[in-house]
């Protein structure tokens, strides 16, 4: 587990899954809720807050398995209603390597993603596109940004400089890189062009510890630079 006390993120990290919290004028939003093993450890962190909402930035199941958990504690849960169709049905948006060395592990997220499940939960509110300035009406100053690519629905939520970014951009194995796998290469491209604009000072990933943009920035670029030759 690492916490950052930076004035800007709370996170919590485990493995290589990381949620965060956003507080609110009344209530605390979760972003993300971790995978197999996290419920147990994160118990104490996320005792510590006053979790009325939980925003998932998409619907696979390193990022929803304890969604229902949640609910049963009275937490309302916000999801893209394009990634409707995703809960516990990976295979229903397969993702394919975002780069050559990601092949392998493209696989063995296939396969994983098929066999792993999270338990089922229904959202209480399906997010569109024009529900940009839904958190603000909930009590955050934030905003959704919608990042399609790694999944058709991914999300990310923009607040006093920080993207939470979910895996439009991640940390994985302490390196900034972009998502390895993405069920629509073209829209993840059209997404780190939003996050380039946009522009926040810090990335906060699904994956590894949050990342300040003037590292991400080069990565991104280089990426795109390297796709559009």
């Amino acid at each position: 587990m690492a916490l950052i006390n930076s004035g800007r993120i709370n996170f919590y990290y485990s493995g290589d899954v990381t949620l965060y919290i956003l507080k609110g004028k009344e209530s605390d939003l979760l972003i993300d809720t971790g995978f197999i093993g996290t419920w147990k450890k994160m118990q104490n962190w996320i005792n510590q807050y006053n979790v009325k909402h939980v925003l998932l930035t998409h619907a696979h199941v390193d990022h929803d398995f304890n969604a229902a958990r949640l609910q049963e504690r009275g937490a309302k849960v916000l999801l893209s209603a394009a990634d409707k169709n995703l809960r516990q049905n990976f295979l229903s948006q397969p993702v394919k390597p975002t780069a050559p060395k990601y092949r392998l592990r493209n696989i063995t997220q296939l396969v994983g993603g098929a066999l792993v499940k999270s338990k089922p939960y229904i959202p209480d509110i399906y997010l569109k596109d024009s529900d940009r300035d839904l958190l603000k009406s909930l009590g955050y100053d934030a905003e959704i940004i919608p990042l399609p690519g790694h999944t058709y629905g991914s999300i990310g939520v923009f607040s006093n400089g920080v993207l939470y970014c979910g895996d439009a951009y991640t940390m994985l194995w302490k390196n900034p890189d972009v998502t390895p796998h993405a069920v629509s290469i073209r829209d993840m491209e059209k997404s780190l062009k939003t996050i380039l604009e946009l522009n926040p000072k810090w990335l906060a990933c699904g994956h590894g510890v949050p990342v300040k943009m003037s590292k991400a920035r080069p990565v991104i670029e280089e990426y795109l630079k390297m796709k559009a030759r």
